[in-house]
């Protein structure tokens, strides 16, 4: 078989990029994730201030300079609406006035703690100190005062479908409330002590008698006064007991488990001390009227609360909502201002200490509260040509080939089999933004959508404010709408991709489909290694441990027989077995396991995605062997690999990715995911076609006796 060696730019970058990444020197069938990412690993260092590298890092970091261009009026680059758009003209002023507060340090230093230390006053004077014991109809407004700001406190409201009626909406209720990022943190002493101290130096910062912007010295705990080092040893202690009463995060994954409709009334018998009538009440928009069951996360959960909430004083709730208004509005004050939490957040996950460029915070900030305005001309810079349509013919060609993955396994029997068919057919994608509530392509949808938010060019703080409210509200007026089958779920230039159980939908923002990810131009082997892989593990996140209790409308039913329910069981317990023996190396080079279970959904789409792009990619290529139409032409110094070996190259770089120990850590706890490097050679190994293309013997890393396989 002879093919082109392609000599086009875009072949030339995508070549460079896979010769960059790989580490010759390591045999593929001993560890194919360090022969995939070895040079990728040794040429990249972690950028100062993150805790992490990857490819889809560099994607986010392209797609922010973007938004950046687009937002930033003074760069000069930014578009401007055509004459006579009245809409456009609107958003962009919005969008430009929301970039220009937030890079306006002057104005942040000049407004000092002021902003943040009034909303702590909120909270103290909604809930008053009293002496009798805690008010419940105050503490209950107090909780809803923090809700509508867009803040969770040991309890937080949101929408989603309902899963005994998905064409309908329900409110939900999860459990929270905690600072730190995962409970298992709560039981490190170190970790503790570290964290007390950096609540006592935000409490004096934001609400103690000197203005530490006027300080030349840093603020070192020996300048803290006892009130505040009491006060956040109240949150911490108050904080290690929600963490101490805390679902699993793999139980709250599990429908089966969290998915709890209980009335009002029933809730009141649960958990008593707060009125739940009237939290829900004060939370809703004046518009929206809903006397349906809530669904609840978990029942031991609020049933442990209610101990918790009982023994804990009005005090103790003042300092804890204060502490979780500081932590959410303080990164919205200047930098001298918010500076502990930045040292919490390096030591946490091992980043350097450093100040961020003060832009790449503001494309943040866009992006989570304007996103879909500054989306509407990323796509129509960085989404062109047919990208949308090439994309979304692959996605198609995935499901009919996974219809025919289906047809062909002998566990499942034919009731569970046309079931599963049915699911197949009936999952929609959509590809690039969403198309309704707001539709981003259009400028006067999204004037419509943001109407209600106010922004002024010169007060950053009531910009943040205002959009954590206004989002918060926008999100609960759905209760009194049908499910919006339109929304993408995040904005176009996010980088990730998503499948949404409750509305069987697969979901690729515009984003993510950027190179090296995926290029029109590039070799079919290097689309369907990376982009393909992606598409066919989100259509699998529909038959894994979680998206199988949902049928092809998203409501929560069980249509598995018993018997291939009992197969399907065994098969998922050999990925918990196989990736619970999986290691990587944590602080200190601390070998720590990987959560089999905790990670089960995600490794059982890691391998079924892999399993599938392969085999529908080797289809095409056979199908097409002198790559008229598929385009898989040889690249430049790349010639010694074959095609197959190139897809499979392709697909290590899409989880090529370098880390600190302690974020290793971090996400050992509380990722869904694998870590990169299982995320890589767990699939490779479990699929024979590997071993084959790569001539792996029999015994090897990447070619073991026993495998796991599902779909």
């Amino acid at each position: 078989m002879h093919l082109d060696i392609c000599t086009t730019q875009q072949c030339a970058i995508t070549a460079a990029g896979i010769i960059n990444s790989l580490d010759t020197q390591v045999d593929p069938c001993e560890d194919f994730y360090q022969f995939a990412c070895g040079g990728f690993i040794a040429k990249n260092e972690i950028p100062a201030g993150e805790s992490f590298i990857s490819n889809s890092f560099k994607i986010y970091e392209q797609n922010s300079r973007l938004i950046r261009e687009i937002s930033d009026v003074s760069l000069g680059k930014a578009p401007k609406p055509e004459v006579g758009d009245a809409a456009a003209a609107g958003n962009l002023k919005k969008l430009h006035d929301l970039f220009s507060s937030c890079m306006d340090e002057t104005a942040l230093l000049k407004a000092g703690r002021k902003p943040l230390a009034d909303e702590v006053q909120k909270i103290l004077d909604s809930l008053p100190d009293n002496p009798s014991g805690v008010d419940k109809t105050a503490l209950s407004k107090t909780m809803a005062l923090m809700q509508k700001s867009g803040m969770g406190d040991f309890v937080t409201l949101f929408v989603n479908p309902d899963s005994a009626n998905p064409q309908q909406n329900a409110l939900n209720m999860i459990e929270g409330g905690l600072g730190l990022p995962e409970k298992e943190v709560y039981q490190s002493r170190a970790v503790l002590a570290l964290y007390q101290g950096i609540i006592a130096q935000m409490f004096q910062i934001v609400l103690g008698d000197e203005d530490v912007g006027n300080r030349t010295e840093p603020l070192m705990l020996t300048d803290i006064k006892q009130e505040w080092l009491d006060a956040a040893k109240i949150v911490v202690d108050f904080e290690t007991l929600l963490a101490s009463i805390g679902t699993d995060i793999a139980d709250l994954r599990n429908p089966l488990m969290s998915v709890n409709p209980r009335t009002l009334e029933e809730l009141s018998v649960i958990t008593p001390s707060v009125d739940w009538p009237l939290f829900v009440n004060e939370v809703l928009p004046a518009s929206v009227q809903y006397n349906r069951p809530i669904v609840v996360s978990g029942i031991p959960y609020q049933t442990k609360l209610e101990a918790i909430l009982n023994q804990t004083s009005t005090k103790a709730f003042q300092y804890y909502f204060s502490w979780i208004v500081i932590k959410e509005f303080g990164p919205y004050l200047a930098d001298p201002y918010n500076q502990p939490l930045t040292t919490l957040a390096s030591i946490l996950t091992g980043s350097s200490p450093v100040k961020i460029d003060r832009w790449k915070r503001c494309v943040e900030v866009v992006n989570d509260n304007l996103g879909d305005i500054a989306g509407h001309y990323f796509v129509q810079q960085a989404f062109k040509n047919d990208s949308r349509e090439s994309f979304t013919a692959i996605i198609e060609s995935l499901r009919s080939n996974y219809a025919a993955t289906l047809r062909a396994l002998d566990w499942l029997d034919k009731t569970t089999r046309d079931a599963a068919l049915k699911k197949l057919n009936a999952i929609a994608e959509i590809v690039g933004w969403s198309t309704a509530l707001p539709d981003v392509a259009s400028s006067k949808s999204l004037e419509e959508f943001y109407m209600n938010y106010t922004v002024v060019p010169d007060n950053f703080f009531a910009n943040m404010l205002q959009g954590s409210t206004f989002l918060d509200e926008q999100m609960f007026l759905q209760l009194d709408k049908p499910v919006n089958r339109g929304s993408l779920l995040d904005s176009p230039q996010t980088v990730d991709a998503f499948y949404s159980p409750y509305t069987n939908q697969i979901l690729f923002p515009a984003g993510m489909l950027q190179d090296p990810y995926y290029h029109v131009d590039n070799p079919d082997y290097a689309n369907m290694g990376i982009m393909g892989v992606i598409a066919a593990h989100e259509f699998t996140h529909g038959f894994d441990s979680q998206g199988r209790n949902y049928d092809e409308t998203g409501r929560l039913r069980n249509w598995w027989t018993n018997s291939t329910e009992q197969v399907f069981a065994e098969k998922g317990q050999c990925f918990v077995n196989q990736y619970g023996n999986f290691t990587v190396d944590g602080p200190g080079g601390k070998p720590l396991n990987v959560n089999g279970l905790l990670t089960l959904n995600e490794n059982i789409a890691d391998n079924g995605g892999l399993k599938l792009s392969f085999r529908m990619w080797l289809d095409r290529f056979k199908s097409d062997p002198s790559s008229g139409k598929y385009k898989n032409f040889k690249l430049p110094g790349l010639e010694k690999y074959t095609p197959e070996q190139l897809f499979f190259i392709s697909y290590g770089r899409l989880w090529c990715q370098k880390e600190t120990p302690e974020s290793v850590q971090l996400n050992i706890l509380g990722d869904t995911h694998a870590p990169a490097k299982w995320r890589i050679n767990g699939p490779a190994q479990n699929l024979p076609d590997f071993a084959n293309v790569f001539k792996c013997k029999a015994g090897t890393p990447m070619n073991p006796a026993k495998r796991c396989d599902l779909w």
